[in-house]
C-alpha cells in the first residue's frame, strides 16, 4: 500500500513531562479544553481531572 509511505509524523515521538515546574516525572496525562488551547501534561499525582472513582497507575 504505496500510500502508507512518507506521512508525516510517522515514528515520530514526543516526551511530556508534568507541567507543575517542580515536579519532573512523565506527563502521561494530557488535557485541552479545545483544539486552539495548547495541550496541558501532568503525572498521575498532579492531574486534577481524576476522580476518587478512578485507580492509581500499578506500582
Amino acid at each position: 500500500m504505496s500510500d502508507l509511505t512518507g506521512k508525516t509524523g510517522d515514528g515520530v515521538h514526543e516526551n511530556h513531562y508534568c507541567c507543575i515546574s517542580e515536579c519532573k516525572k512523565w506527563g502521561g496525562f494530557g488535557f485541552a479544553r479545545n483544539r486552539a488551547e495548547p495541550v496541558q501534561w501532568w503525572c498521575w499525582e498532579h492531574y486534577p481531572y481524576k476522580t476518587p472513582a478512578q485507580p492509581g497507575p500499578r506500582s
